[in-house]
């Protein structure tokens, strides 16, 4: 034996726990406490508080949890000593085989018996049971000479084991069985064959769980009950005298490195936390197994699962299950895994201790090697985060919870800062209706926002290039920049389906929201909403709003799935959509004059309509205006590359030589051997020397324009993917066959998809494949409120995808969670709006109305008004004019009623359906339903202020107490709460604004 500790249940005093510990050199014992009163002082609070000396070769021992103090160890000449080890001056009993072997376990009941397990002895039990319940401390022993039962003859026992609430239970171990033994009876309780056999502990807090380990080092776990009662059928059944059970748990070679080092490895069931056990491997790391509990499956739920029909395949699955987990019985399985490293090295045992300041933490206390003691504790692991909406967390361990608030004062200055932002954003609160600029054409101006945002972009980049890396955010900063809160800034501020607003909230936001695709996307989409609204994409009853390029490429079979034409229209053919096509494009047809388009290609009106779509149709004087742009910014490498792009090679030579930097210069002079070269085949050094820059440069351009005037060939620019996406397309569109184009189209699209990028809606457009995208977008960065918003304009007007309500639902919870319920309606009544078709069908029905009036005389609903006799439908003989002039009476006098109500409020005196009049205000008695007398001085100067047409009525609405159902006029409830607490009604002592 390697020495051990083990905590003493049941000797503590007070909140001081004691420790039982045998020495390394195995001739001690000595009995340790814990003093928390002095735990700063360098022995850590561990006093020795009594001790045994003079033992030779100590194998093992144990203590009594009845009687405090009394301690016994066996040693290899098969003597056991039981002393008294708080009392150093008390008597011993010593209990003797018959013949000298060693002692291998010792084990105490509850009832005076302790048990001892011997290696084999010819003539001798090897499990013997001795009764010590009259061992005198101060006297002599003598009376107890023999032991009261044996059991095991010719049969080495090598761990022994009491149950701690069955005194007459006892398990034991041999080299080839495992037993339980009743001394109330002559035959074991089971019997098992196995080879775990060694180190018998019992759960502290189950007993009917219990371990044990092989020499091998590896460790079972056994449930007793399951033992039990198997080998009373087995017995009964077959007449066998064994079971066959395998373990609850099982690890092989567990234990193997530290069973080399140490003759028996150490093995704690936890005395604090229930479904926990321990191990020390290599000396320095504990290890701390937490397992859980799947309950028993009922015999009906089990026939019922087995009755349903499955496949082949998942039946296959469940039959396997079936065979390796009993769904009738509880199984166990390891929860977590934890290690613990230690303070010191060379630790040989140790045992849990409670932290009496908190009731779930957990202490150490370990020997080492050398027989030295000290305590740790252990730092818990986190068992659950949780998130909220404000980016606020609680922590759940076992050591309790904490919840950790984001500083208000900064928080409040980050929101009020970003809120200041609106009041340089000078447009309408309605994020539905977007002003547009007639003389926009393309979506190639993003340069623009680029050069107003470069100052921006460069303070950010020498941030972060003097940022200290030692340095650790705070925790304000972190969760600050989470797209939650990001969200919620945007929101603040008021980004939704104005796209023109959107652009200029990103540009002033900070963070995530100065990435330059997402202006791009809004941008385009933008523009494709102001060409829808002015049907310039509608054409033979087919709409082609918000297209991307690979859906106008594909034709007719893109959009067959899809809500995109009229109900005069069955099937969209190939044909039909040609001439959609052509009628689009000849609309464009001056701005198209000037642009290339393979001579070869049988798809020429789908191509160039493809370039409407990317933005890349620009005539002479925008290209112009556009490369005069780059210029004056001073981007000349990607001015360069445009002109290369659009076939003037000659011109980019030009502007790369007019540059004051020398290196561009260089650079032109290089690519001037173009012109030289561009009809020759053979490999020239020049050539070599265009592939090699073509891979070294910096610049995406540069690269772009050498692996073209390298080869003549446009894939090597297609290649650069550092290239923007809409500029790859438009060379992609004039220059490849039609072909290539369709397998470069889908090679990119599937890459987009893939990696989640926003800007490939352009190729996608709003589509079922622009919702793959969008998803991955999501996936990558969890913004749902961007992907609901672009979704929106297409879905589900256009077609329907559950992922959609998705996203839309978790942005909704978001906004009601901060309370934005104005912004959440917003949303709501924008989606609404934007399901109409062109052709005027709503494919998203609003909500019921869910809260209204009922009158208490007749119990209809008071705002719902009757309508007259001339809205019922004509008799069967009526001519199809009579019916549509009824039903155009019927829309005219909603109409009627609708304004009625909202301008002549005050005249809504009585129910509408039985004339009943209203209940009357508390405050002034007049009727709920007619205007105050004197109306407040705000709701006068909002009805003569700038903006005529909106009226604040709220002083006029019904207000009424849920609680006595008294109500008044909103302003007069104002009034009278602001000075009272009770209800104004005599003889009510409610106090209606406290509830």
């Amino acid at each position: 034996m390697a020495g051990s500790i083990v905590r003493c249940l049941n000797w503590d005093i007070g909140y001081d726990q004691r420790f039982l510990q045998v020495s390394p050199t195995g001739d001690e014992v000595v009995l340790h406490q814990l003093d928390h009163g002095n735990e700063n002082h360098e022995n850590q609070g561990i006093i020795k508080v009594g001790g045994r000396s003079g033992f030779n070769n100590i194998q093992c021992s144990n203590y009594s949890h009845v009687d405090i103090g009394v301690a016994g160890v066996g040693q290899l000449n098969g003597v056991v000593y039981i002393f008294d080890v708080s009392a150093e001056g008390s008597s011993s009993l010593q209990l003797s085989p018959k013949l000298s072997r060693p002692c291998n376990s010792l084990s105490f009941n509850n009832n005076g018996l302790v048990a001892v397990g011997f290696d084999k002895g010819r003539q001798d039990s090897s499990l013997q049971v001795w009764d010590i319940q009259h061992y005198s401390r101060a006297g002599s022993n003598d009376h107890i000479s023999r032991p009261t039962y044996t059991y095991m003859p010719n049969e080495a026992i090598l761990s022994c084991n009491f149950y701690l609430n069955d005194s007459n239970s006892l398990l034991s171990g041999s080299y080839k069985f495992l037993r339980e033994v009743d001394l109330r009876a002559e035959t074991p309780v089971f019997q098992m064959a196995t080879k775990l056999t060694l180190g018998i502990t019992s759960d502290p807090f189950q007993e009917h769980l219990f371990s044990s380990y092989n020499e091998d080092g590896s460790l079972a776990i056994w449930d007793r009950r399951k033992l039990t009662t198997n080998f009373s059928k087995n017995k009964t059944i077959s007449g066998g005298s064994g079971v066959s059970e395998s373990p609850v748990l099982y690890f092989n070679r567990l234990f193997h490195d530290s069973t080399r080092k140490t003759p028996s490895p150490c093995f704690r069931y936890s005395t604090i936390r229930r479904n926990e056990f321990a191990a020390v491997f290599n000396g320095n790391v504990i290890r701390r197994w937490q397992t859980g509990l799947v309950p028993a499956v009922s015999e009906s739920r089990n026939a019922a699962h087995r009755g349903t029909k499955d496949g082949q395949t998942l039946a296959s699955l469940k039959q396997q299950s079936s065979e390796l987990y009993h769904l009738n019985e509880d199984s166990l399985f390891v929860a977590s895994v934890l290690d613990v490293k230690t303070d010191y090295e060379r630790v040989v045992s140790f045992d849990y201790s409670p932290d009496i300041s908190s009731p779930t933490s957990t202490n150490l206390v370990c020997m080492r090697q050398s027989g030295s003691i000290f305590k740790m504790p252990v730092v818990e692991c986190i068992e659950s985060l949780d998130l909220n909406s404000y980016n606020e967390f609680t922590l759940v361990g076992a050591e309790g919870s904490h919840t950790k608030f984001l500083d208000d004062k900064e928080l409040g200055n980050y929101m009020n800062s970003t809120k200041k932002v609106i009041d340089h954003l000078d447009f309408p609160m309605d994020n539905h209706g977007v002003a547009y600029d007639d003389d926009i054409e393309s979506t190639v101006d993003d340069d623009s926002v680029a050069h107003h945002d470069t100052n921006g972009r460069k303070a950010s980049k020498e941030d972060d290039e003097f940022f200290p890396l030692n340095t650790f955010l705070g925790t304000t900063d972190i969760l600050s920049s989470d797209i939650c809160f990001t969200i919620r800034s945007r929101a603040a501020m008021g980004y939704g389906f104005n796209t023109d607003k959107n652009i200029k909230i990103l540009e002033k936001l900070d963070g995530f929201d100065r990435q330059l695709y997402l202006r791009h996307i809004w941008r385009w989409l933008g523009l494709a909403k102001k060409s829808l609204e002015k049907g310039s994409m509608i054409s033979y009853g087919i709409d082609l709003g918000y297209m991307g390029v690979l859906g106008i490429w594909k034709g007719a079979s893109e959009i067959n799935d899809q809500n995109r034409y009229s109900n005069e229209i069955s099937h969209v053919s190939d044909e039909m959509f040609s001439q959609a096509v052509k009628s689009i494009v000849a609309s464009k047809s001056k701005k198209m004059a000037n642009n290339q388009i393979p001579s070869n290609s049988q798809s020429k009106a789908q191509r160039k309509l493809c370039l409407i779509v990317s933005g890349w149709y620009l005539n002479d004087d925008e290209f112009e205006e556009k490369l005069n742009l780059l210029l004056s910014m001073g981007q000349t490498e990607k001015a360069a590359g445009w002109l290369v792009f659009f076939g003037e090679v000659d011109r980019a030579i030009s502007v790369l030589a007019s540059s004051k930097k020398e290196r561009l210069r260089l650079i032109a002079t290089a690519v001037a051997g173009y012109l030289a070269y561009k009809t020759s085949n053979v490999n020239s050094p020049w050539k070599d020397q265009c592939r090699k820059m073509a891979s070294e440069l910096d610049n995406p351009y540069l690269r772009a324009i050498f692996a073209f005037i390298a080869d003549n060939d446009w894939w090597d620019v297609l290649d650069e993917h550092s290239l923007p996406l809409r500029e790859r397309l438009g060379v992609a569109l004039r220059f490849l066959s039609d072909k290539d184009l369709n397998v470069y189209l889908n090679r990119v699209a599937e890459n987009v998809i893939a990696k989640g990028e926003l800007e490939g809606l352009i190729l996608t457009g709003i589509t079922p494949q622009g919702m793959d995208l969008l998803q991955s977008y999501v996936d990558r960065t969890s913004d749902v409120q961007t992907a609901s918003l672009i979704a929106a304009v297409g879905c589900p007007r256009y077609f329907t995808d559950p992922r959609f309500h998705h996203w839309v639902d978790c942005y909704r919870t978001l906004l009601n969670s901060w309370g934005m319920f104005s912004v959440r309606a917003r949303f709501d009544i924008s989606r609404i709006k934007l399901s109409r078709t062109y052709y005027g069908h709503l494919t998203s029905k609003p909500p019921p109305k869910q809260v209204y009036l009922q009158c208490t005389s007749c119990g209809k609903n008071i705002s719902k008004p009757k309508m007259p006799n001339s809205s019922r439908t004509p008799a069967a003989g009526a001519s199809a004019s009579s019916a549509a002039g009824v039903n155009t009476s019927s829309s005219l006098f909603k109409q009627f009623t609708k304004m009625n109500l909202s301008k002549n409020f005050h005249d809504f005196k009585s129910c509408p359906h039985c004339g009943a009049p209203l209940p009357r205000c508390s405050i002034c008695l007049l009727t709920l339903g007619s205007s105050i007398v004197n109306p407040p001085p705000e709701t006068s100067t909002a009805i003569s202020s700038s903006k005529p047409g909106i009226e604040n009525s709220f002083a006029n609405w019904f207000t009424f107490c849920l609680s006595c159902n008294h109500g008044c006029h909103a302003h007069h409830a104002e009034e009278w709460f602001s000075k009272h607490y009770v209800c104004p009604v005599p003889d009510c002592s409610c106090r209606c604004n406290s509830i």
